[in-house]
């Protein structure tokens, strides 16, 4: 689960790293009021979308006055961000954040994240603050600091030393900077989050260390035990469809292409979005039903790839091991009763009960389209979805 950039500053304040001094500014609040609570000095507003690249799309402003505050926020509340990130739609700007303005001497860029392979978080390091870490990796990967910290050790004051080498700290500074990591890494454990990123931390021109810009990111299998941090969701900032897929338990993610997907298994899923592509098709949706589905959870998934305007054809592969193809082929008829079926469907069960599944699914529609193999079904939908 992603939040917002306040609210990732507010955690962060909150385990006492420090950040610069700022007000939310939320859909409904009155401008007159905000605007009141602010002196003669610059601020700066930043959009709040879940997207990078909010400067240069026009989501960052610098504000001199109490009037260019008012004209600003009335420019950007209610209308949608563009970025590299978001694609056309953009995301809609429902939350400012105004900030008063550092003095940066330089900026720096530290993270946490999981490193699945060694199974430890990784504190990576940076002089080179402010871009993508990921510009750096590919460019320079030599100005990346990275240890692994094991949980039974903790952050070790090695782990500082070694994340600091080429940060150029003074001895103060390194104090400063060695509490941050140790404060990240208890928020990290304690919250169950994936990702802390702040890029950057500056060192200011009096010499101390300010997140200037933060990035939080949470396990969902673990937010059950989190109220306080589910509750942060914005679900203004999430696709419509994969929050819908959520409510019924699908995993499901929004793709570019026009074929849409129901599959059983992670797998097997992406065995056929390859072999969509691979046969020069576009995939529109990963949607796992997953191995225990049933009956209604197909219905839904079904809905959801019909209510899709992007979709042109549905290409359902079902391998039937724990789940049985004839609950499929169930599921498949009780959609094409709640919805007007105008897609051609192609259909691939195999497995458990695949033979009463054919059966069940036999001449029911003409749009719909029994295979017998994974080749014969993604050319089939190919071809249907390009008809």
């Amino acid at each position: 689960m992603y939040i917002h950039e306040y609210q990732s500053k507010r955690l962060l304040q909150s385990y006492d790293i420090p950040v610069p001094r700022s007000e939310v500014f939320t859909q409904g609040d009155s401008i007159e009021k905000f605007v009141a609570n602010f002196g003669g000095e610059s601020w700066i507003i930043k959009a709040q979308v879940h997207a990078g690249g909010r400067g240069k799309a026009g989501g960052i402003l610098w504000v001199n006055t109490k009037e260019e505050l008012k004209q600003q926020i009335n420019t950007l509340m209610g209308t949608r961000l563009v970025t590299k990130q978001t694609g056309e739609d953009g995301l809609p700007i429902n939350t400012l954040l105004v900030e008063k303005p550092a003095k940066i001497a330089r900026e720096i860029y530290i993270s946490l994240l999981i490193d699945r392979s060694t199974k430890k978080v990784t504190a990576l390091a940076s002089a080179e603050g402010g871009v993508n870490i990921e510009e750096i990796a590919a460019t320079s990967p030599e100005k990346i600091s990275s240890v692994d910290i094991h949980r039974s050790t903790g952050v070790q004051g090695y782990h500082c030393r070694l994340l600091a080498q080429n940060l150029q700290f003074n001895k103060p500074q390194f104090k400063q900077f060695a509490h941050i990591v140790r404060q990240m890494y208890a928020l990290f454990l304690e919250k169950d989050a994936s990702l802390i990123e702040i890029n950057p931390l500056i060192v200011t021109e009096e010499e101390s260390l300010l997140a200037l810009d933060a990035k939080i990111n949470f396990d969902d299998n673990a937010l059950f035990r989190h109220k306080v941090i589910a509750d942060l969701r914005d679900a203004s900032q999430e696709n419509p469809m994969e929050l819908k897929a959520k409510q019924h338990d699908l995993n499901y993610v929004k793709l570019e292409g026009n074929i849409g997907c129901v599959v059983n298994g992670a797998g097997l899923a992406m065995a056929t979005m390859d072999l969509i592509k691979h046969h020069g098709g576009e995939p529109a949706n990963f949607l796992d039903v997953g191995g225990n589905t049933d009956e209604e959870r197909v219905t839904h998934a079904f809905n959801l790839l019909t209510e899709d305007p992007s979709v042109t054809s549905i290409f359902v592969n079902i391998f039937g091991g724990i789940v049985r193809c004839d609950v499929i082929a169930q599921g498949v008829l009780q959609a094409l009763k709640e919805t007007e079926l105008t897609l051609p469907v192609i259909v691939l069960l195999q497995g458990t009960n695949a033979k009463q599944g054919k059966n069940i699914l036999k001449d029911q529609h003409e749009l719909l389209f029994p295979v017998s193999n994974l080749t014969e079904g993604a050319m089939l939908a190919i071809e249907k979805a390009q008809g």
